[in-house]
């Protein structure tokens, strides 16, 4: 039977079997009470490892964390007095995982007994994510590469100074510098005067 397959044929198939033992290696040194696959159901922890961006996971929400530095910082500009800050935000966090990718493009080109000549193109493209193991745990992780902090669909200050309106300006500039959004999202209206 292998007499009947080209060369290139014999080589597939030769890398076949090499992967195929690999594989079947690979699955007997690996413990049975540890399977591979990792849990993408769970939410993942961060670790000591992980970048700063995540920080604010462990201070409250995201969203809490930004309305109290906004209050602490714009109640020191001078003229803007007591000040109310509150938040919306867009979407939550996101993470980009890292993957391995696969793609591989196979042509045949085959002749018939009347000179016709047919080709076939074959795509294939497969993408897995990359996992590690923790240390001290027995688990598999995804590779995160970047992680994003949930994009802010509004803000709105309420300040006793906010009557004038250069001081209305300060605080939507200061806004818009610190949170890097356009000033159309940042809504400044003055506090009421018994509050």
């Amino acid at each position: 039977m292998l007499d009947k397959l080209n060369i290139s044929q014999r080589k597939l198939l030769n890398w076949l079997g090499f992967v195929v033992v690999v594989g079947v290696g690979f699955m007997l040194i690996q413990p049975a009470d540890h399977p591979i696959s990792p849990e993408f159901s769970t939410p993942l922890k961060p670790t000591a490892s992980c970048s700063s961006s995540a920080d604010w996971r462990s201070f409250g929400s995201y969203e809490e964390r930004i309305e109290r530095e906004l209050t602490a910082t714009l109640s020191q500009i001078v003229g803007v007095g007591s000040v109310k800050v509150f938040t919306t935000l867009e979407r939550g966090p996101s993470i980009v995982v890292a993957q391995s990718i696969t793609d591989d493009t196979r042509t045949i080109e085959e002749t018939d007994r009347s000179s016709g000549v047919r080709t076939t193109q074959d795509n294939r493209y497969t993408a897995s994510p990359v996992t590690l193991r923790l240390d001290g745990e027995k688990k598999e992780v995804p590779l995160i590469i970047e992680e994003h902090d949930p994009s802010i669909r509004g803000v709105l200050i309420v300040a006793s100074g906010a009557q004038d309106p250069a001081i209305r300006y300060q605080i939507a500039r200061a806004v818009q510098t610190v949170l890097q959004i356009p000033l159309y999202k940042i809504e400044v209206l003055p506090k009421e005067n018994g509050g």
